[in-house]
Parts: structure tokens; sequence; C-alpha cells
């Protein structure tokens, strides 16, 4: 049988060879073409912020604006549907289990080589961005600043960032869930409702605790160097996170496992 390393690296070389997931990296697109807009002095680019920006600043901004844009998580839940439940449609997972007669490990790997992906998407998104500020906001020196960060805000910008991240491992979780109880295109449907229906909740009082998107947008604006009120915010963030990736994970290994392929 194979290592569970050996699984994640099958599963990982998978997803470089997807076309599919180069399609997230058409996000790298809305730093350049801010950073360009605002050395070009676009009337398309709006400052509204009364101190400077500063690089750190700008990079949770951009990846705060790539987060609004609902087509990425659309295109991963996409991702993340077909690699289970494509392997299962098109019975190519049967050449998979007759290798590793370990449903659970297959389905884990799957998890957590699109979570590594990601994380990868998110690393090069970051140095993309500040290839770009560096390059071209930095020249504006009435509203951008060349300081790297604030070192009282360091703790919320990590936080942030995290917060927003988990957004992208939710997808991923309750995207293959949804992938074995029903078909792909199904699945993907499925959690566009889900995913609409949390922002919507995220507006009304009472149950807005539930939503992810949520927290994002709590951390969106408030003072990040309020380090006591943006570790609140994260904790309850975390604890809702690690209940939906709990019950996702359960259901999905659950279900593959039992599952007549």
């Amino acid at each position: 049988m194979l290592s569970k390393r050996a699984v994640w690296n099958i599963e990982f070389r998978k997803l470089l060879h997807r076309k599919d997931m180069w399609i997230m990296l058409t996000m790298f697109g809305i730093p350049a073409l801010y950073s360009i807009g605002v050395f070009l002095n676009s009337s398309a680019i709006v400052f509204n912020g009364h101190d400077k920006e500063y690089a750190m600043g700008f990079f949770l901004n951009m990846f705060f604006f790539v987060d609004s844009i609902f087509i990425y998580f659309f295109i991963l839940s996409l991702i993340a549907s077909r690699s289970l439940g494509g392997e299962i449609e098109n019975k190519s997972i049967l050449l998979y289990t007759q290798r590793i007669n370990n449903r659970r490990r297959i389905y884990q790997a799957k998890v957590w080589s699109l979570i590594a992906m990601v994380s990868l998407i998110c690393i090069a998104f970051f140095f993309v961005t500040m290839l770009m500020f560096y390059i071209f906001a930095v020249q504006r020196e009435d509203i951008i600043s060349s300081q790297f960060i604030k070192k009282e805000e360091i703790v919320g910008l990590m936080l942030f960032f995290l917060s927003i991240v988990f957004i992208y491992i939710f997808t991923i979780n309750i995207s293959i869930m949804l992938s074995t109880l029903f078909k792909t295109n199904t699945a993907v449907i499925i959690f566009s409702i889900v995913f609409i229906l949390f922002i919507f909740i995220s507006k009304f009082p009472g149950i807005r605790y539930i939503s992810l998107q949520y927290y994002t947008e709590q951390l969106s604006t408030i003072d990040l160097s309020n380090t006591s009120k943006v570790v609140t915010l994260f904790f309850a963030n975390l604890g809702i996170f690690l209940i939906y990736s709990f019950i996702c994970n359960f259901i999905g290994i659950k279900r593959f496992e039992r599952r007549d392929l």
C-alpha cells in the first residue's frame, strides 16, 4: 500500500496538470492592474484612505478584493468536485482503489493536496502584489508609503489573511464532500447556493455569526492595531471554520468509504 505522502504526491501532481487550476492564477492580474492604475493616476482607481497605503496593507486589501469575486470560489469548487466526483463518475477511481485499499487516505490526500495548491497560489499572490507595489504603486508618494508593515498591525494583518484563507479551505471541504453525494455539476450548483446564502446571512443580526464571510467583513472594517478585538473575531471565526471542516470531512469520508464505485 502506498504511504500517505506518496498518495499526496500523486494528487498534487494531478492538480499541476489541470488547466482549470491554472485559471486561478488570473487573480494575479488584480494587484497588477491596480498598481499600474495607481501609477498612471487612472480615474478608474479610487483611493478613500486617510493615511498613505503601505505594502502589507495593500496586499491585504487586494487579497480581500479577490475574496469578493465569486468566480474564483466557483472555479475552486469545480476543481475540488472534479478531483473526487469526476473520478467516481468516469470510474478512473477504480484504478486508484486497486492500488490503495484505504478510501479515507485517498479522500484526505485530495483535500490536503488542494489546500497545499491554494496555499501556494496565495503565497505567489503575495509576491506578485509586492512586486507590483514596489515597481508601480510606490511611485505615487502622495498616497503610497514605501513602508513594508506597521508593527502595531502585524497580528491583525496575519489573522485577517488567515480568515480569508479559511473561506478557500471551506470551499474545498464542502465541494469534495458534496461530490461524494451528488454528480459533479450538481455539487457545484449546491455549493454556489450555500456560498451565496452565507453572504446574505452575514448581513442579518443573530444568525450572521455562522457565516465565515461575516468575520472577514468585520476584519476589513476595524482597526487592525486593536489586537484584542481582532483576536476575538478571529477565534470566533476559527471555531466556526473548524466545525464546518469537521462536519464536511466526516460526512465526506463516511460517504466515500461506503459508496458503491
